[in-house]
């Protein structure tokens, strides 16, 4: 593997680590990438433009397959990552779907790297998750495992081309759990098919 094929997936790895590492982060559940929350899916494409900022929850989309490298995508990808995170936060629910794809020449193989990721973070209930599917470099598919640093208690979660993982964070942020304390409150911001282990 080329340092061009570790360096993206060492972003999934991070991912996972900063899950492992918040608070007293505990895996309890597989985690499929379901949206917990009652929110309109902001699909931003490639960029930053949140048509509903104030939102929270806050569900966004992303296209994150122009990494590439002839046409400087990758750093467009990167200009974009600091904005991306300061809009999610400060909220209090927050849900993520991206599709990361990397390549040389904009739509031409070789597929450097690619992955469907779906990521949440719930402060009230102090719950996160990650989930990954379709993980492949070089077109290959990968066991998320194998790659350096990959949290070991995650391990029962993933396989072959991806996984997921559900959460405990530890003690949730007590302005976000009282946007939530009573049932009718609760019902404005999660789903009704939604339940956590």
């Amino acid at each position: 593997m080329n340092r061009m094929h570790v360096a993206v997936p060492a972003t999934l790895v991070a991912l996972l680590v900063l899950v492992s590492s918040a608070g007293a982060s505990t895996p309890i559940a597989p985690y499929d990438g379901s949206n917990p929350f009652r929110c309109k899916v902001q699909n931003v494409g490639t960029g930053t433009n949140f048509p509903d900022p104030g939102a929270d929850p806050f569900c966004v989309e992303f296209d994150k397959t122009n990494q590439n490298v002839t046409d400087f995508g990758i750093v467009d990808f990167l200009l974009n990552e600091p904005a991306r995170v300061a809009a999610a936060t400060p909220k209090c629910f927050y849900h993520q779907t991206d599709h990361w794809t990397g390549s040389i020449v904009q739509g031409q193989q070789p597929t450097l790297w690619h992955w469907d990721g779906s990521y949440f973070f719930d402060k009230a209930r102090g719950m996160g998750g990650v989930s990954v599917l379709n993980f492949t470099i070089g077109g290959v598919p990968v066991d998320p495992r194998t790659l350096q640093g990959f949290p070991p208690e995650y391990s029962a979660y993933f396989g072959a081309g991806g996984g997921g993982v559900l959460v405990s964070l530890g003690l949730g942020e007590p302005d976000c759990a009282a946007r939530v304390d009573t049932a009718a409150e609760a019902k404005k911001v999660y789903r009704p098919d939604w339940r956590y282990p």
